[in-house]
């Protein structure tokens, strides 16, 4: 997990020195909307998360600029279920991990688009399901094992933005994995992770 670290020092002082400009760094936060890709169950609701994190940029051009970020962000997934004799069964499973996207961004005015790959790393889990009826007391249970998952997270990004006063910034982007939750297959037909994110950052300093 360390090397995520190193790696988003690196990326935002190598597009610095190599141009000649100025490294902007600055904070943003946010709130995400996850589900799972490829988990059709009847139910699926958006997991409502948070986002958090650092961020750089440098510009390469007047219009073009390489924008990595570090972020905590939180995916999972949401599911509620109903049936005869007041049956309500849900599951939350709130997975926790440290993202690190490395994004082109071009610049058109005061909006801008942007894309990239990323790689995350999970660092927690927590998955809470309850079930209930009229006949039984609610039974709930909670779980944080990780094993058979995937530590390791490679996906893309891709969204759209508007800076204000050339420091704050509004986003909306979505982000999406490209390789299985299970870490014994490689199988792009299972559940993969796939979140919405909206986010408010600063930017320190000036063009």
């Amino acid at each position: 997990m360390h090397k995520i670290f190193l790696l988003f020092g690196a990326l935002a002082g190598l597009a610095g020195s190599a141009q000649g400009q100025t490294i902007r760094y600055g904070l943003k936060a946010g709130v995400s909307l996850a589900r799972l890709t490829n988990y059709d169950v009847t139910g699926v609701r958006n997991q409502v998360g948070a986002t958090a994190g650092l961020m750089a940029d440098a510009a390469l051009s007047e219009k073009l600029s390489l924008h990595p970020e570090l972020l905590f962000s939180q995916k999972g997934m949401r599911v509620e279920g109903s049936g005869p004799g007041g049956y309500t069964s849900s599951l939350q499973s709130r997975s926790n991990y440290l993202d690190l996207p490395v994004l082109l961004r071009l610049k058109f005015g005061s909006f801008f688009a942007e894309a990239g790959p990323q790689v995350g790393y999970l660092l927690t889990l927590k998955s809470t399901s309850t079930v209930s009826s009229s006949t039984m007391p609610s039974l709930t249970y909670t779980s944080r094992n990780t094993n058979g998952l995937r530590r390791l997270d490679l996906g893309y990004v891709v969204g759209v933005g508007y800076q204000l006063l050339e420091r704050w910034e509004l986003g909306a982007r979505y982000n999406g994995g490209i390789l299985s939750l299970f870490s014994e297959s490689n199988d792009s037909g299972l559940p993969r992770n796939s979140v919405f994110q909206f986010q408010a950052g600063y930017l320190f300093g000036s063009k």
